[in-house]
């Protein structure tokens, strides 16, 4: 089979693809009672994967914390989800003199608008959750939720909020069963970007942001 033949038919299996039917489950998730809270394990866990963790803090002290984030990293330019768990974010890192990058790409002139992604410092997200046993944050990408916000910049600041917080991620997907089927990307991120080279060097931030700030809401 030829390449061009080969990713046409990979092309049509992937617009005609449909995710299995599943059952509905019938036995419980693991009850794990360590005797620690969820807040108090996510931090410590979330830490211990090299992620810097603010807060609780309320959602009118969001957009302070952030800005703080970006200003103690010198940051230039960022991009963010267009429906933040807090308002205000925005605006307040324009009036800190950051320079917002749009993600949508105007017509004819992709190649332009994404090399302008080089230079972009800073990205800002929601969650859907944070997950206590790991310390990781899920982002569900899709419609004014753009995955380049999460994976371009060198500084990631996800804002989660402390209600959505769950024990495993076994708990998550057993109170939103419907999550794989309503979004087009679904990422669980633990820490920042990291990659292992042939001499078991550790690297942070070469395949993705190399800073990961957690901005607890609640």
């Amino acid at each position: 089979m030829d390449r061009d033949a080969f990713i046409a038919r990979v092309g049509r299996g992937v617009m005609s693809a449909l995710l299995p039917q599943v059952g509905d489950f019938d036995g419980d998730v693991p009850q794990i009672d360590d005797g620690e809270e969820l807040l108090a394990l996510f931090r410590r866990r979330a830490v211990a994967v090299d992620a810097v963790v603010h807060g609780p803090v309320s959602r009118s002290g969001a957009a302070r914390a952030v800005t703080g984030i970006a200003a103690g990293h010198d940051a230039a330019t960022f991009m963010a989800w267009e429906d933040l768990p807090a308002s205000g974010v925005v605006p307040a890192l324009v009036e800190a003199g950051l320079e917002q990058v749009d993600h949508q790409v105007p017509e004819g002139e992709r190649v332009a608008h994404q090399s302008s992604y080089r230079r972009l410092d800073l990205g800002v997200t929601g969650a859907e959750a944070g997950l206590a046993e790991s310390g990781s944050v899920i982002l569900a990408h899709g419609e004014g939720r753009p995955r380049m916000a999460s994976l371009v910049p060198e500084i990631h600041v996800a804002l989660v909020e402390v209600e959505t917080l769950e024990r495993t991620l076994a708990h998550w997907a057993q109170r939103h069963p419907e999550a794989a089927e309503e979004t087009a990307n679904l990422v669980i991120v633990t820490g920042p970007s990291r990659t292992g080279d042939i001499e078991l060097q550790l690297n942070l931030g070469v395949h993705g942001p190399r800073h990961l700030h957690i901005v607890l809401i609640g």
